[in-house]
């Protein structure tokens, strides 16, 4: 019968180091069990919001007391919902939070309306929006603008409701948003 012998410390061999287990290696583990759920949530902290409604401007989809979340790091694409800082005043209160839908984005040439159905017509395609009723869906105001590079152009649901880029129509920016004054699209809705 062989028996073998365990050495209960490792064993020294001239010219190279000792090898010795860390004591280090709980503690690190420890240390990075906690901070990946922190660092976790500040990076959804800094990428996602939320915000809550507060007209219903944006009724049907969205009503007053609804909670929306949006994401800040996307650029949004043409339909989508976004929240943007008021520069124009539509709101009647200095750099509000507005909640509006993009319906034109650089370059895109936005019409209001088709003659007949009222829909709005982007680069010369009327546009479907049954969020947006079905008598004059793109609204009453008549316009015709280019949307500039760096910005979008959006209206509320609630066309017949909605202070939005109508209203700036024949100012120097024709009723765009630039890109800067937007704070994120929105991703998840529930309640109002």
């Amino acid at each position: 019968m062989t028996t073998v012998a365990s050495s209960p410390r490792p064993v020294a061999v001239p010219g190279r180091p000792r090898v010795v287990a860390s004591r280090r290696r709980p503690a690190l583990a420890a240390a990075v069990s906690i901070a990946t759920p922190v660092i976790a949530a500040l990076l959804i902290a800094a990428a996602f919001g939320v915000a809550t409604v507060r007209n219903d401007s944006m009724s049907p989809t969205l009503h007053n007391g609804a909670t929306v979340v949006f994401d800040r790091w996307s650029a949004p694409a043409r339909g989508d919902i976004v929240l943007l800082v008021d520069r124009e005043g539509w709101s009647g209160t200095a750099d509000a939070l507005l909640v509006k839908r993009v319906v034109g984005i650089a370059g895109d040439v936005v019409v209001c309306c088709e003659a007949g159905s009222g829909r709005l017509v982007v680069n010369g395609a009327p546009v479907d929006e049954p969020y947006a009723g079905e008598v004059r869906p793109g609204g009453d105001i008549p316009f015709r603008v280019t949307v500039p590079d760096g910005a979008v152009w959006v209206m509320g649901d609630n066309r017949a409701g909605s202070a939005d880029s109508r209203l700036s129509v024949s100012e120097s920016g024709h009723g765009a948003v630039s890109a800067g004054d937007l704070r994120g699209t929105v991703r998840a809705w529930w309640g109002g």
